[in-house]
């Protein structure tokens, strides 16, 4: 008899191998990564997912009928949102502890990233669609679970750590008033937001110092000074990153299509196909195909350029492993409460609390680093909840038939 798990776990198999094989690649200078990863990213983020979105969203899914499509977008919605508010309770904890704010938005946003920035396309569509054995299930609950990713959490994500470096560039400022050094600003990369450097990361842009200004008169639970968000600046360089997104640009393009049933035109082989524009969809799927084995080569190849082992580069294991514990335990469990209030089927049951499972994505320390905030730990998150994703799908499969909970039919 056929173990009931094995297609998911040939599935997770398969995704190891491949990162594997983008690690190997780079200890043996086949494609070295300071090439390939930041190029492999920009492909991704700029043409393969928007062209998987488009098809999936846009072409595959009929939003104007598929009501349960929009309770299960709720569902991860009030995920990251209750995941937002536990970020700011701890790092007010953590000030409270201190007696001083040495924690602001900018490590709000780290810890929300850890949380809640799941990898819901490049891991999430291939799991599921081994889960439920068809490919446009995967792909459909995977981009219904990253909608609110795009829509929500990267809009406030893009605030708080613009935020951050008005404050760091602020601090700098009062601190060296004295000195003659001149002020450097906060190195930015004019990219989009989802960018990667391969480049070993210094101990001074990781840094996160717990000087205060003396002239600071804000209490531990102040988070914000509200003249640093007067600067219209910010604003403008936030509309116009996300403005400018390929992946929210796609996204409101897909629903534009679907919820005014265009997009059912472009759907072949299908009654309401129109002939000689299948090329349309088959050259969205094609594209959007790439996505996740390009991704997974690409993570590898990162993994093994960021030297974790490097003591410059460790955090501290009982750290690490608090945040192993809420992110793959805690989070798929409050999912569980959630599907069950959200009323979701046992598919999309089953499809919610696994993909909340999933490790974090490689974005969430490109986001990191390009701010200059959080990166040791964004790192070791990626990692290690990627190292830990193939005994943790499995165990929540397990856990959830041994219960009855959301069965696979």
């Amino acid at each position: 008899m056929t173990w009931a798990y094995l297609p998911v776990l040939n599935k997770l198999i398969q995704i190891i191998v491949t990162i594997l094989i983008g690690y190997c690649s780079e200890v043996f200078g086949i494609i070295p990564a300071a090439l390939f990863v930041p190029q492999a990213v920009q492909l991704v983020f700029k043409i393969l997912l928007p062209s998987l979105i488009l098809k999936g969203v846009g072409i595959g899914i009929d939003f104007y009928t598929e009501r349960n499509i929009w309770a299960f977008i709720v569902t991860f919605l009030v995920l990251r949102a209750i995941a937002l508010v536990i970020a700011f309770c701890t790092v007010l904890c953590l000030n409270w502890k201190a007696k001083k704010p040495i924690n602001g938005l900018g490590d709000v946003a780290v810890l929300w990233l850890s949380f809640t920035w799941i990898s819901t396309v490049i891991l999430g569509v291939p799991i599921c669609s081994a889960i439920f054995g068809k490919p446009s299930l995967g792909l459909l609950y995977a981009l219904m679970a990253g909608v609110s990713s795009f829509i929500f959490q990267l809009p406030l994500q893009l605030i708080f750590f613009e935020y951050h470096v008005i404050e760091q560039r602020w601090t700098r400022e009062v601190l060296h008033t004295h000195t003659a050094q001149p002020i450097v600003p906060t190195p930015m990369k004019n990219s989009t937001v989802i960018t990667v450097d391969v480049q070993e990361t210094s101990d001074q842009s990781t840094h996160h110092s717990d000087e205060v200004p003396s002239d600071d008169q804000r209490r531990w639970y102040s988070l914000v000074n509200f003249e640093h968000l007067s600067q219209a600046a910010v604003w403008l360089d936030i509309f116009k990153r996300l403005s400018t997104n390929p992946i929210l640009i796609a996204l409101f393009v897909g629903f534009v299509l679907s919820l005014s049933t265009a997009g059912k035109y472009l759907r072949c082989p299908s009654d309401t196909c129109i002939a000689g524009l299948e090329w349309i969809g088959d050259t969205l799927g094609w594209l959007g195909e790439c996505v996740s084995p390009l991704s997974l080569l690409a993570m590898g190849s990162w993994m093994h350029s960021q030297h974790y082992l490097s003591s410059s580069q460790r955090i501290q294991l009982s750290k690490l492993c608090l945040f192993m514990v809420f992110k793959l335990i805690a989070i798929p469990l409050l999912m569980v409460g959630l599907a069950k209030c959200m009323k979701l089927n046992d598919e999309a049951g089953r499809a919610a609390i696994l993909i909340a499972s999933l490790p974090i994505s490689m974005a969430s320390f490109s986001l990191g680093h390009q701010y200059n905030v959080g990166e040791k730990d964004l790192a070791a998150n990626v990692t290690a909840g990627t190292v830990l994703m193939l005994p943790t799908i499995i165990v929540w499969n397990i856990v959830l038939d041994a219960v009855s909970l959301y069965p696979l039919k």
